[in-house]
Formats: C-alpha cells, sequence, structure tokens
C-alpha cells in the first residue's frame, strides 16, 4: 500500500512534465488539474479502504480479547469451584473419619474433645477464630450446653429465647450468621454461630451438616 502511495506521489509530481498540450477544448492546465484530482482521488479511496481494513481488524481484534478474558474468567471460576468442592470434600471425609472416634468420645461422658473437628471444620469454613456451639432444648426453652472458641462476650446477645425466636434455619445479623440444625432430635437443637468474614456467607449447606453431627454427637452423649 505504501508503494501504491509513493506511485500516485510520483505521478502527480511529474504531470506538468508528462502533460506538454490541451486536448479538444481543454487547456494543459485544465488536463493537468484533472489528471491530479483522478490521482488525488484515487490515493483518498485507497486510503478509506485501508482505514476500513484497519478498522475491521481493531474490531476482530477487541472481540478476541473479550473472548479471552471470558474464558480467563470461566477458568478462573472454575478453578475456584473445584478448590472449593475439594475443600468441602476434604472437611466431609475428615468428619466421617472422625465420626467412630467422636461418637466413643460422647458415650464416655463430656470428653473435652469429643467436639474439636466440628469446631475446626466450622473455623475452616468461616474463615475464623471463634465458634459458638449452643444446644438449646426446644421444650424447655432453656440453653443446655455452650461450647466456644474466642471471646464469649462476642455471642453474649444469642440467649436461648432469640434463637428459638427467630425460627430460621439461617440469618445473619450486622456481625455474626447463625446456622441450626435443620431437625431437632430428642426436643433438642443446635445453633453455630460465627462472626461474618465476608458480606456473603458461603456453604450454608455444609453448616447445616456440621450443626446436624454436633446435635447427633451431643444426642448420643
Amino acid at each position: 500500500m505504501y508503494w501504491i502511495y509513493l506511485f500516485l506521489f510520483i505521478f502527480i509530481i511529474f504531470t506538468p512534465k508528462i502533460i506538454q498540450d490541451g486536448f479538444f477544448f481543454l487547456r494543459e492546465e485544465d488536463i493537468e488539474s484533472l489528471i491530479i484530482l483522478c490521482f488525488g482521488v484515487l490515493a483518498f479511496v485507497l486510503y478509506l479502504a485501508k482505514e476500513k481494513e484497519l478498522l475491521k481488524v481493531f474490531r476482530e481484534k477487541l472481540h478476541l480479547q473479550r473472548k479471552t478474558n471470558d474464558i480467563t474468567k470461566d477458568l478462573s471460576d472454575s478453578y475456584s469451584y473445584i478448590g472449593g468442592m475439594n475443600r468441602k470434600f476434604d472437611i466431609v471425609k475428615n468428619l466421617i473419619f472422625h465420626l467412630p472416634e467422636d461418637t466413643s468420645d460422647a458415650l464416655a461422658k463430656e470428653h473435652p474433645e469429643t467436639f474439636q473437628s466440628i469446631i475446626q471444620a466450622i473455623q475452616l469454613l468461616s474463615k475464623g477464630e471463634s465458634v459458638s456451639l449452643r444446644f438449646v432444648n426446644t421444650k424447655t426453652g432453656q440453653l443446655e450446653k455452650i461450647i466456644e472458641r474466642g471471646p464469649p462476650e462476642k455471642f453474649a446477645f444469642f440467649n436461648a429465647k432469640k434463637l428459638l425466636a427467630s425460627g430460621k434455619v439461617f440469618w445473619e445479623n450486622p456481625d455474626c450468621a447463625v446456622v441450626r440444625s435443620p431437625r431437632e432430635a430428642k426436643n433438642k437443637v443446635v445453633y453455630i454461630i460465627f462472626p461474618k468474614a465476608t458480606n456473603q456467607i458461603e456453604d450454608v449447606e455444609m453448616f447445616k451438616i456440621l450443626a446436624s453431627q454436633a446435635l447427633l454427637l451431643y444426642c448420643v452423649a
């Protein structure tokens, strides 16, 4: 394309040398002007065609960049999802492997490590150290047992009356999230309470599983 522009430029320069006479009713100057105008129009048309081609290439490049960004985002989401699923699998596997030992500890009546694996799993999922397990008798409305990690005042707001009054399996307040065991056993339910590390709580179903296992171990004891 650059060579074409060069040839057109040379032709325009030498047009006065090439054209020596008029033609019919056109003077020599008129013919030269007309030829120069034609070369100029041709150069302009070639420029527009080249610009259109470059614009097309630019749009294709933008489209490919968007497509690449979408693929990268999808891959990142997939890796995050796979990582989350692997984490959940490890937690469930760990709970299953510890279930016989935890049940044995529960049967031994108030063994200090009975709920240790559940506490650790909650800390991992909630991304925090503070956790409270509160076992409530739904028939008497009494708080029967508390197992906590972290400052007790952090969970002082959650007494048996307020926990039962909510009537929900999962809810949040500005500071904490609460997950209740989906079902009760022997008129008892357990509430898992932990500070919110993010605005949106993930893995609620996993917390329900942990609450159910904690209730099982408590009832066994």
